[in-house]
């Protein structure tokens, strides 16, 4: 009763200075666990959102998320969480805007509860590259560095159960890098564009950042505008749970029998060193909680997503292997740790390849890195990358869809490389008992 009180004595004076709000982008749905879902939106003013949501097809079971007050200075974003939520159920949900009701009923599927019960489900997973909206004004002359956005349409189509961002998701531009409304519209207008919504609003989202979401090249960790490039990131790409160890945006989450472990090569990045200090990009704190959470995990599969790709051995600052000492570090505390069904996902590139790295006394490592989603294709001429799997290179914008499939003890992992019609390119299938530490 007193959360309704409160409520209504909010609403006369936001319905003052915010009749006319609307929804700017989303609903995205940012996470979604058997018990728990949450929901991000954006609206152009500051206003009160609730989420209404209940059992598809069962209209007594409906519930309402407290509500929340957006402010500007996080660009009118909020979070709703939906603490009703049960495994294995679809749900239909609304979004409520200064009492309102202001989107179609959308849906979403909680994940089963199999522990113990059942084989685990087989689900899929998509994987983008670099976004990059055109916004007059902002743009080179006689240059279109983004295009396809039509991809998303695409991806929607695979119907996969959730989505990965691997960095690069809003691409800033230097009259974006000095201030914090520079950052905000620039995610705002990539956040916005209409191709998206449908698949922001059916599955769940998770990202980390690269570069391009950082600032100025070769920003990291004594970058002045870290904090601003933080809050900026994390107001568009709220995180399934908060390592309250670690600086910046590393988290992790489950989903089935994978665990999902997402890396920041941001926030502890120093590749220009001092004489007495080596370059880092992961940073001393980051690995420890890496291996802990590896050490700790039981999943079958064990994935690990980065900005900048993990296992190329390349000599470029867009690659982890540029911090040659921590890189070595990083590829040797996983072998120490005997840690089963690693399999590695990164972005940061202008094309997409797969990288298999060979090990004699353990099993083969592999690295997917993902080109662009609608940023500008390149190629990979300019970097030796002797571990490049023959046939994986690719040259246009695409998005993979990763298919985790099979009974409990021969489950396996197979990538399909899709073009923005939605065209298989290459595919490889990868078995769970090929992941494992020799004996």
């Amino acid at each position: 009763m007193q959360r309704a009180i409160a409520y209504f004595l909010l609403l006369p004076g936001l319905f003052t200075i915010s009749a006319q709000a609307a929804l700017v982008s989303g609903p995205m749905i940012s996470h979604i666990d058997m018990r728990e879902a949450k929901i991000w939106i954006q609206v152009d003013t500051p206003s009160l959102v609730r989420v209404a949501y209940s059992v598809a097809g069962d209209s007594d079971s409906l519930h309402w998320t407290p509500p929340v007050e957006t402010n500007s200075s996080q660009a009118n974003t909020a979070v709703l969480t939906l603490d009703k939520v049960e495994p294995g159920l679809s749900y239909s949900y609304r979004v409520e805007l200064n009492g309102e009701i202001v989107t179609n009923p959308a849906r979403f599927t909680s994940p089963a509860n199999y522990h113990g019960r059942t084989t685990p489900p087989n689900f899929k997973v998509a994987v983008g590259g670099a976004h990059y909206v055109i916004e007059e004004g902002f743009e080179p002359p006689y240059q279109i560095l983004g295009d396809g956005y039509s991809i998303f349409s695409a991806i929607a189509e695979t119907q996969p159960n959730l989505m990965i961002w691997a960095g690069n998701t809003a691409h800033l531009r230097k009259s974006d890098w000095t201030t914090q409304s520079g950052y905000l519209k620039r995610y705002a207008m990539a956040r916005s564009i209409p191709d998206l919504q449908p698949l922001l609003q059916s599955i769940p989202h998770y990202a980390t950042w690269g570069g391009q979401d950082f600032g100025a090249p070769n920003g990291g960790m004594n970058s002045a505008y870290r904090e601003i490039a933080e809050s900026s990131f994390k107001c568009y790409w709220p995180r399934p749970v908060v390592v309250s160890q670690l600086e910046g945006v590393a988290t992790q989450f489950r989903y089935v029998d994978a665990d999902f472990f997402i890396l920041d090569v941001c926030s502890y990045r120093n590749d220009t060193p001092t004489s007495s200090s080596l370059p880092q990009i992961l940073g001393k704190e980051q690995i420890e909680w890496l291996r802990q959470a590896l050490v700790q995990s039981e999943a079958t599969f064990k994935i690990i997503i980065a900005g900048a790709p993990i296992l190329n051995p390349a000599h470029s600052r867009s690659n982890l292997s540029y911090a040659e000492r921590e890189h070595t570090d990083l590829l040797q505390m996983l072998r120490d740790a005997r840690i089963a069904g690693l399999f590695f996902i990164s972005g940061g590139k202008s094309y997409g390849e797969l990288t298999r790295l060979v090990h004699a006394n353990s099993y083969n490592l592999y690295d997917l890195t993902l080109g662009p989603l609608t940023a500008n294709p390149g190629n990979n001429e300019d970097e030796l990358n002797f571990f490049r799997q023959p046939g994986s290179s690719t040259f246009e914008r695409h998005f993979a869809i990763i298919e985790f499939t099979g009974p409990e003890e021969e489950r396996s992992l197979t990538i399909r490389i899709m073009s923005i019609e939605g065209k298989e390119l290459w595919s490889r299938s990868i078995s769970a008992s090929s992941l494992q530490p020799a004996d």
